[in-house]
């Protein structure tokens, strides 16, 4: 019981990106890659957490969105330590939303 929070958020988390590789995996708004086992820098983890939000907001799960570093890591070869930020702004529901946003 004290991992099933944890297990599902993988799941889901996997769940998505598998999505979202299947619908734009072979295309220009594709996620930037990093190979399991790789060590990349704080840049290229942060290129690859702005491509997800950006693909939250043209597949319509968000209105606005961002992404970047909230603290630095102490190592310049790899993310290793790096904090980073992202912020979804969502309506209680899409449709509400949606509808909203038609009407500016």
């Amino acid at each position: 019981n004290n991992v099933l929070s944890q297990k599902h958020s993988e799941l889901v988390g996997n769940s998505i990106l598998d999505k979202l590789n299947e619908k734009f995996g072979d295309t220009a708004s594709s996620i930037p890659k990093i190979e399991p086992g790789s060590r990349p820098d704080a840049a290229k983890v942060l290129e690859a957490i702005k491509q997800v939000t950006n693909l939250f907001l043209v597949s319509g799960f968000a209105l606005e969105g961002s992404a970047a570093i909230l603290k630095e890591g102490q190592s310049e070869k790899d993310a290793a330590g790096t904090q980073f930020c992202i912020s979804l702004t969502s309506p209680a529901t899409l449709w509400s939303g949606q509808a909203l946003k038609s009407k500016k």
